[in-house]
């Protein structure tokens, strides 16, 4: 399976957030049998975290194990322009909170590879109903 991981899990470990970077770090751990990539859109969230320089944050991901795949993007594109329309209709209807754009490419992306890891599991829960989602949270006892 191809788990897409989320922008937050990555700025954790890089942080190395006390909260939540060793959970974040053991839930990548735990899929490397599998393949990690990041959507376009994480890539492009993650570059003031190293200060815009692309081979430091490209030897970030690589130490990871993180792949990077920005081809064939359109279905995922496709994805997120429906689940985009969607959100916009409910907000409009007064039944949605604002959501960033980013959660919404994100989404589609990993609907398009296999799985999602990421903490903030409820954004991606009502676009992306049948999304798999693994939320390293979920493993604390």
């Amino acid at each position: 399976m191809t788990w897409v991981v989320d922008t937050c899990v990555l700025i954790d470990v890089f942080r190395g957030d006390k909260t939540f970077a060793a959970m974040s770090s053991m839930a990548l751990q735990s899929k490397l049998d599998d393949v990690l990539t990041v959507a376009p859109i994480t890539y492009v969230e993650l570059s003031p975290e190293f200060n815009g320089d692309a081979d430091a944050q490209d030897a970030f991901l690589d130490a990871m194990w993180i792949h990077r795949d920005f081809n064939g993007s359109k279905e995922a594109v496709l994805l997120a322009h429906k689940a985009w329309h969607e959100h916009i209709m409910r907000k409009r209807a007064g039944s949605a909170r604002k959501r960033p754009i980013a959660d919404v490419l994100i989404g589609a992306y990993a609907l398009q590879k296999g799985g999602l890891i990421t903490r903030n599991e409820a954004d991606f829960r009502t676009l992306y109903p049948t999304l798999t989602i693994f939320n390293p949270m979920s493993a604390i006892p």
